[in-house]
């Protein structure tokens, strides 16, 4: 790619950029550090973690009633 800049033309190398902080990083990268991956680890298992308690309280919602008409 290039980029032009007041007459002057300049090669800008292939990259992508950090998932967590937008710094760009080679290509073949996702992180720009250990730090930034291993954040994007936890919000990751914090995720999903939500997600199984979300799914669970939907399926206590949609039982609660047929639970309560069979006990009382």
């Amino acid at each position: 790619m290039l980029l032009m800049d007041d007459d002057q033309m300049t090669e800008i190398q292939p990259h992508k950029h950090c998932l967590v902080c937008g710094n760009s990083v080679r290509a073949d990268e996702n992180f720009c550090d250990e730090l930034c991956e291993s954040k994007y680890k936890s919000a990751q298992k914090r995720q999903q973690i939500l997600f199984i308690i979300f799914i669970l309280i939907m399926m206590l919602i949609l039982f609660m009633p047929s639970i309560l008409k069979t006990a009382g």
